[in-house]
């Protein structure tokens, strides 16, 4: 594994870390927002990684690179395209930004990796605010990117505006869809958690249908009811969508 600095000097103006595992004979590539979740506890924000090397071995794949970009201390804005809707919850407001994030990705990580590697296609994989830029990133309908896998999306973060969203927004139909959410994650405000249960669960559900809606097919939902908002709840739907993308013909 190999770690680079890859800096823009237009569109922001600011640079990630972006980890890169690349097998010799990879022909393919995972994205994964907060890189520095992905491969080791030791570099994890909270302590605890994806561990995706460990799934790698496990399943044996050899035709898969993961690429995992840093999240910095401007995560929220850089993930998340609307303004929050919970400042009557005592939250700060946040989000706005994320357009300069997927222009990043699209105009720098992806062109860079295309002529150093020469991936032949893409997925995405984002837990949290990550899956949210998966999911607005897939709007897109980006060149290459067959496969998107989105771990408790918090929709509720600006609840109207993802409404009219999903209404709006169109998608690769024939791509793959994996959504997952754990029946027992909480938002960090007791408070919030008690006036609105089961926020994940609920969320997961209207992203589920609202892609149906789009005529999408391979769209799967799992929920895990003792599943909680963490990296070690997060590996082992991970290992299976690593293990579908790679043998995505």
């Amino acid at each position: 594994m190999r770690k680079y600095e890859i800096a823009v000097l237009s569109k922001g103006a600011f640079a990630r870390t972006v980890r890169i595992y690349s097998p010799k004979h990879a022909d393919r590539a995972l994205i994964m927002h907060d890189g520095q979740n992905a491969f080791d506890d030791a570099d994890a924000s909270y302590g605890k990684s994806w561990r995706m090397l460990d799934a790698v071995r496990a399943l044996g794949i050899k035709n898969v690179a993961i690429i995992g970009i840093d999240s910095t201390t401007t995560r929220l804005n850089d993930y998340i395209p609307f303004p929050s809707e919970l400042e009557k919850y005592g939250f700060p407001n946040f989000g706005g930004n994320a357009e300069v994030y997927f222009d990043y990705l699209e105009s720098i990580i992806l062109p860079y990796l295309d002529k150093r590697f020469g991936y032949g296609r893409y997925a995405m994989l984002g837990s949290s605010a990550g899956a949210i830029a998966t999911l607005c990133f897939a709007a897109r309908k980006p060149a290459k990117f067959s496969a998107y896998g989105m771990f408790s999306t918090p929709l509720f973060l600006s609840g109207d505006a993802f409404d009219r969203f999903l209404n709006a927004a169109q998608f690769d139909a024939s791509a793959l869809y994996r959504i997952y959410t754990g029946g027992s994650e909480r938002v960090g405000k007791p408070e919030y958690g008690e006036q609105v249960e089961n926020m994940f669960v609920a969320d997961a559900f209207k992203l589920t249908d609202a892609l149906r809606n789009k005529g999408i097919k391979d769209l799967t939902l799992a929920v895990d009811n003792t599943g909680i908002h963490d990296e070690t709840c997060w590996r082992e739907p991970a290992c299976a969508f690593l293990s579908e993308f790679s043998k995505l013909k």
